[in-house]
């Protein structure tokens, strides 16, 4: 039993509780704590409204996190009852006080028990309740949850009524962090609170730096959607509204191509977690769609880019917890699905052009994901090929001759052909060069989508080649440490190095920044003098020779025009070699990706813009 004993049991007082457990009443002691009470103060001023009084609610943040709430609303009531208790002062401290136990006062409000203000008011260093009604005006103030002052006084305008509250969260509670209440975030959530609240004006103010801010929603949800949506599918909002008896639902729908984002209230609360109306909103899109599009489209897909917001209204709301991020009525699952379901009809029936572009986007959006699927199980059938071909070491491809010494001295030539690759086993250094022979051209890498460009034989050939794992480009691992494009000095050539380029800015494009790819140029023309050759690389070089040199000039078509002997003296021996480092800045990228990619009008630009046409002989 230990010391354990009755003199171990304490009861704290419900103030001296809230103080030492805030966490239990308003979510946590840092700044989402102190959040969640200033929400609660505003709470109360929305649910007057919702009860249909006071029209504004002004909020304002002051020096030392000073937090002012006002509404126009009936006013809190207050006086001493017969049996001596201060109603204004037990409603902001005694626990089980308040007006919202029965729905003669209130109904369809956040609140049910009033813990939220009360929790608020104990929690401040410093917390003052100003209200005005029937002619009186009463004002009752705290210190660390303390009573200071209570009192009484007429007030001259009869017709005058509402309440103000002001406090400041005490960092003793709040201990978690420095409280440091930012207004931008009490802005954020009365903008939320006003598309729930057609009509109401919140008006806020920022006293250290005169910033006021003004939110109204004219068209509530629908003012929601349209300031959340940017890239719309569709150009009208879905919208419909459902009452069951005491119960009411509220849903706005907008599909865009962006991201799925939804947005669920309750009696004026914003639920984080959503709840049983969410969920009531899901599976009736998922059950409408899948009727539209009858092709296996899952829940998720039918709400790809969807802007969605529910919004209901319970007499007895029930929450997750006491910070309310999550709403759990059973009937408004129901309620919801069955006004989501009512809202697609009607818009389907009502805008059925509009209608057809929801389905050809989402039945687009279900096409690109089963492509990326596919482009998944290649890149993982290229990752495990890549690691199967590094533990065997020797390869078995009959297009792969490797060099004798493997690593970042080593040079992989990718040459086209058999010809050449024959010519180029001969010419080159064994032990530092390999040999790639593409047959036919390599796919476009910047133009296909991922699933065919992995599907490609030369592409999973050169990964496996290179050691080059998808996604997981790692310099240190590279089976050779450059790459030479050897190809025909002509146009079929240079479009074999661009493919090249295509492939390497998209399988690893690092490899590339790193200047590791280059072109290794075979010689254009070869002068014969006497038996001596001279070797020139490009149409530049030959003419300024002209006139300088003597002997027989011999223009090669291509690597197959060399002997074995010319392609060794002139491409792989330091007096003629020609290997350029391929090192492209942010200029060379963007016109690669216009030349290789998917877009037309760019290549034709391009080409229209940088092609003499009066050169060109059918």
């Amino acid at each position: 039993m230990g010391n354990y004993t009755i003199d171990d049991i304490e009861s704290l007082s419900f103030k001296d509780g809230i103080r030492s457990r805030i966490a239990m009443y308003l979510g946590s002691a840092d700044m989402q704590g102190v959040y969640n009470a200033i929400q609660e103060i505003i709470s109360n001023s929305v649910d007057e409204y919702y009860m249909g009084y006071g029209d504004k609610i002004e909020i304002g943040l002051g020096p030392d996190n000073m937090v002012v709430i006002t509404d126009r609303g009936r006013g809190i009531p207050f006086g001493i009852k017969e049996d001596g208790s201060n109603v204004l002062v037990d409603i902001f401290s005694r626990a089980h006080t308040g007006g919202k136990f029965n729905d003669k006062v209130y109904n369809s409000v956040a609140g049910l028990n009033g813990i939220g203000a009360k929790a608020t008011c104990l929690s401040s260093l410093k917390f003052n309740v100003s209200v005005i009604r029937d002619g009186k005006h009463a004002i009752a103030s705290w210190e660390k949850g303390d009573l200071i002052s209570y009192k009484e006084t007429d007030w001259l305008d009869k017709d005058q009524h509402g309440t103000s509250i002001q406090f400041a969260p005490d960092p003793e509670v709040y201990n978690v962090e420095p409280i440091n209440i930012k207004f931008e975030e009490l802005c954020k959530k009365c903008k939320n609170l006003s598309y729930l609240t057609k009509g109401l004006t919140f008006s806020l103010e920022n006293s250290m730096t005169n910033e006021k801010v003004e939110y109204c929603a004219k068209d509530g949800l629908i003012d929601l959607i349209n300031d959340n949506v940017k890239e719309p599918v569709h150009s009208t909002p879905i919208y419909f509204e459902l009452k069951d008896g005491d119960e009411q639902v509220e849903v706005a729908l907008q599909w865009t191509k962006g991201k799925e984002h939804g947005y669920t209230f309750t009696n004026g609360l914003y639920h984080s977690e959503g709840g049983t109306s969410q969920t009531g909103l899901k599976t009736a899109i998922t059950n409408f769609m899948k009727k539209q599009i009858k092709n296996g489209m899952d829940g998720e897909m039918t709400r790809t880019g969807l802007i969605y917001a529910v919004a209901c209204k319970t007499p007895n709301p029930s929450f997750a917890n006491q910070t309310k991020t999550k709403i759990n009525n059973t009937s408004l699952r129901g309620l919801a699905q069955k006004a989501t379901t009512q809202a697609l009809e009607n818009f389907k029936n009502f805008y059925p052009n509009e209608f057809d572009k929801i389905l050809n986007f989402l039945l687009k959006e279900k096409k690109a994901e089963e492509a990326a699927e596919r482009a998944r199980k290649q890149v993982l059938e290229a990752t495990k090929d890549v690691e199967k071909n590094q533990k065997k070491k020797v390869f078995s491809s009959d297009k792969l001759k490797d060099a004798e010494f493997l690593g970042q001295d080593s040079i992989l030539l990718i040459v086209e052909g058999n010809s050449a690759a024959a010519s180029m086993a001969i010419a080159r250094d064994t032990k530092y060069y390999g040999i790639l022979a593409i047959r036919g051209k390599l796919i476009n890498a910047l133009s296909n989508p991922e699933d065919k460009i992995f599907e490609n034989e030369e592409i999973k050939l050169l990964l496996s080649a290179m050691n080059i794992i998808p996604g997981k480009y790692d310099s240190k691992k590279l089976r050779y440490g450059k790459i030479a494009i050897t190809t025909d000095s002509d146009s079929d050539g240079a479009h074999i190095g661009l493919l090249i380029m295509a492939a390497l800015r998209f399988l690893a494009p690092k490899f590339l920044e790193e200047g590791r790819l280059c072109w290794l140029r075979s010689p254009l023309y070869i002068v014969k003098n006497k038996g001596i050759e001279n070797y020139y690389f490009t149409d530049e070089e030959m003419n300024e020779a002209r006139g300088k040199i003597k002997g027989e000039i011999q223009r090669n078509k291509g690597l197959g025009s060399l002997t074995a002997e010319q392609a060794k003296k002139s491409m792989f021996t330091k007096e003629y070699q020609r290997l350029d480092v391929l090192k492209p800045d942010p200029e060379s990228i963007i016109l690669l990706e216009n030349l290789m990619g998917p877009n037309i009008e760019s290549r034709r630009n391009f080409i229209f813009n940088n092609v003499d046409f009066s050169i060109i002989h059918e």
